[in-house]
């Protein structure tokens, strides 16, 4: 069996989750800001649930341990978040959004709507829909693994 490239869906995902992150990260330098692509989906995922174990960011962000803790290494240093144990169980580690990393929403979600907009350009809301399912199901599939 021959593979082409263009051919195949996933090349195109590959293909744009680069192209996205590359150009999100152009975006934000030129606003002035010393952000990367994988800083900005910690943060996205903690504006939506502030305080969530290490644990849970790495599964929820598709990152081994090893990866997101060196990734929140950075951002601490950056006076982003913060890594404090568990009132309740003080064996768990709770990731908190710091004032600075809270504050950051209000600069970076306007950039990357901006991104996401011309992203989607020319793209029916139809089509739009059509490709989340598919995508959606595509990594239900893997995540899976076949069970």
């Amino acid at each position: 069996m021959k593979i082409i490239p263009e051919k195949q869906l996933q090349y195109w995902i590959n293909r744009l989750g680069f192209v996205l992150r590359r150009d999100l990260q152009d975006r934000f330098r030129a606003g002035g800001i010393k952000m990367g692509a994988e800083e900005w989906a910690v943060l996205l995922l903690l504006w939506q649930e502030d305080g969530q174990t290490p644990g849970a960011l790495a599964r929820r962000s598709v990152k081994d341990q090893t990866t997101l803790t060196r990734l929140l290494d950075g951002m601490e240093r950056k006076g982003l978040v913060t890594r404090e144990h568990d009132k309740e169980d003080r064996r768990r580690v709770r990731v908190n959004l710091t004032a600075k990393g809270q504050g950051m929403q209000a600069t970076l979600v306007p950039i990357a709507a901006g991104l996401i907009e011309q992203s989607q350009r020319g793209i029916s809301v139809e089509d739009l829909q059509t490709t989340r399912r598919v995508l959606r199901q595509m990594t239900e599939n893997m995540l899976s693994k076949g069970d």
